[in-house]
């Protein structure tokens, strides 16, 4: 499955920032900074390791960021 979502490449950190970027943009809603922060995926990771993981799926074309601190999943 990871395969054919394209993110079998993906660091642990990032597959967790990705999963939890679905969640909320098949809840309709994009997901801000804090609340990646307190989610269950991502409560043990660094800030700053969040934000490494965030580069490389914006670069990739995985996430987009709509507006600032916000991302959402890409169709």
């Amino acid at each position: 499955m990871e395969q054919d979502l394209g993110i079998s490449e993906l660091s642990k950190p990032e597959k967790c920032i990705f999963s939890r970027i679905v969640q909320a943009t098949e809840a309709g809603c994009s997901i801000t900074t804090k609340a990646r922060e307190q989610h269950m995926l991502t409560a043990n990771l660094s800030r700053p390791t969040l934000f490494r993981a965030i580069k490389p799926l914006l670069a990739k074309n995985i996430i987009t960021q709509p507006s600032h601190g916000k991302y959402v999943a890409n169709a």
